[in-house]
């Protein structure tokens, strides 16, 4: 072949330019698989993160286990493997923080100031999963440095509680920085006999508040009173932070004490509706009329005491808040507003029933008032007229005249729920003083017993608290909606 023809001859030409092109297009294809690869490991990481702090999250309710509960879910919850990763094994938590909040900032690092070991605070999780190793395709052929050789993700998660039907009133913590928790002592059957004066007369827990939360439906005065009147409350608080009502509200007693027949002021047209309907029971040492009656003992004296005798009572109330005395249990938050537990169960039953004491009740093994209170409805004794004194009482309500059949205990209309807050840590983040002290945190929701109606001229609230209504337990359907979310 001639040179010219040769050089004329186009044949391979495609060849050289491939040989150049061939290490570059594979280099590429090496990057886009790298690319998924990497993709998917940092999914599969962050979705594992992701998991671990929601288990966490679930159990910061704020009970001093909470923390050991959350460690030990986030140790134990199953874990993703890692796709694509360099070695085997299974992505698991490096590092765990637990958070009183967030800055407002998504884009702003979470500082050590939100940190915190305390239980009753720790409302979010952060966990960092460990590294999982990467091996780069394109690194290794070509000898290339500072590709990514390891991946980790973090993730930041909460919990939260949303309270339904809730009645705008709280107490303070008695057991606050005390050996003794909330949690185990609500289930002492000494302390639930240990009578609340949940609002007491004149008496503030810090300047303007006297008891009250601001209405989780309306605002002012008159939400409160109609969330007390009615039987389901509208609206829902969450248990991350309630704020209060300021000033001493009037004329709750008219609203609170519909729940036992007694109607007056705004809520004398509410004797036929069912939603402001009595209890089934509603025994509680009047006489007069069926829808006048007044108070036919005295309640601030022994039930012994000469100006009782021979008097309806009703459910008596602790030793220590008879007879001009002081009730001292508790800390300096609720200090004089909690009882001895002691009351004279003998003479209330003996004066109404006329003796033979059930269950083996006395004064030496008493119940509390709630549980004689459904004692009396189980047997039908509500409809029994006062036996040992003088003046006779039914605990059958007379005054509504809605109906028998719209009467029901669902729910009971003796019993409430209300808050529980710390009001020690509260008293000192300045939130228990005028109306500006911000959202606080609430320890707990606790359902109570109305013992005996509000004095309008007294203005206190007696109860005894049934129990406390904790999220996953029987007593916290239709009340309690646990949430728990991703916020980073």
């Amino acid at each position: 072949m001639s040179l010219r023809r040769l050089l004329a001859d186009e044949g391979g030409s495609i060849a050289i330019p491939m040989a150049v092109a061939l290490p570059v297009i594979a280099a590429a294809a090496m990057l886009v698989v790298d690319g998924g690869r990497l993709f998917n490991l940092q999914t599969s990481v962050q979705t594992s993160a992701d998991a671990l702090a929601l288990a966490g999250a679930a159990e910061l309710d704020g009970k001093p286990d909470a923390i050991q509960r959350s460690n030990a879910a986030i140790a134990a919850l199953v874990r993703n493997d890692p796709r694509f990763g360099a070695a085997g094994g299974r992505i698991g938590a490096q590092g765990v923080r637990y958070l009183t909040g967030l800055p407002t900032s998504d884009a702003t690092a979470i500082g050590s100031a939100y940190q915190t070991t305390d239980p009753a605070r720790a409302a979010l999780v952060e966990v960092t999963t460990q590294p999982v190793g990467f091996g780069s395709v394109f690194a290794k052929a070509a000898g290339a440095v500072g590709l990514p050789t390891a991946v980790s993700a973090k993730a930041v998660a909460g919990f939260d509680s949303v309270a339904c039907n809730v009645t705008p009133l709280f107490m303070c913590n008695p057991f606050e920085g005390s050996s003794t928790t909330l949690f185990t002592a609500a289930r002492d059957p000494s302390f639930k006999r240990r009578l609340i004066a949940m609002k007491a007369k004149g008496s503030q827990y810090g300047a303007g508040n006297y008891g009250y939360l601001q209405p989780a439906y309306g605002t002012g005065g008159s939400a409160v009173k109609e969330s007390l009147a009615v039987d389901r409350p509208k609206g829902c608080y969450r248990q991350s932070g309630v704020e209060l009502q300021t000033g001493n509200i009037s004329s709750t007693a008219e609203a609170l004490n519909v729940r036992f027949d007694l109607y007056s002021g705004n809520f004398s047209g509410s004797r036929g509706d069912p939603s402001y309907r009595p209890a089934q029971n509603v025994r509680k040492g009047f006489t007069g009329p069926s829808c006048n009656p007044s108070v036919a003992y005295d309640p601030t004296q022994s039930p012994t005491a000469s100006a009782n005798l021979g008097k309806p009572l009703g459910l008596p109330r602790d030793t220590c808040f008879l007879d001009g005395r002081t009730c001292t249990y508790g800390g300096s938050a609720v200090a004089g507003r909690i009882g001895d537990g002691d009351w004279d169960f003998e003479t209330y039953w003996t004066r109404t029933y006329g003796g033979g004491f059930p269950n083996g009740w006395s004064n030496t093994n008493r119940p509390s008032r709630y549980d004689v209170y459904r004692y009396e409805l189980d047997n039908d004794l509500q409809l029994r007229l006062t036996a040992g004194a003088s003046a006779k009482e039914s605990g059958a309500p007379a005054c509504y005249t809605g109906g028998p059949s719209t009467l029901s205990d669902d729910p009971d209309r003796r019993t409430f729920v209300g808050a529980i807050i710390d009001c020690a840590a509260a008293a000192a983040a300045g939130q228990l003083t005028g109306s500006s002290g911000g959202v606080i945190p609430v320890t707990a929701y606790g359902r109570f017993f109305l013992t005996e109606p509000m004095d309008k001229n007294d203005g206190t609230i007696w109860a005894e608290m049934v129990e406390l209504v904790e999220p996953g337990t029987a007593s916290a359907r239709g009340i309690i909606r646990d949430s728990v979310e991703l916020y980073r």
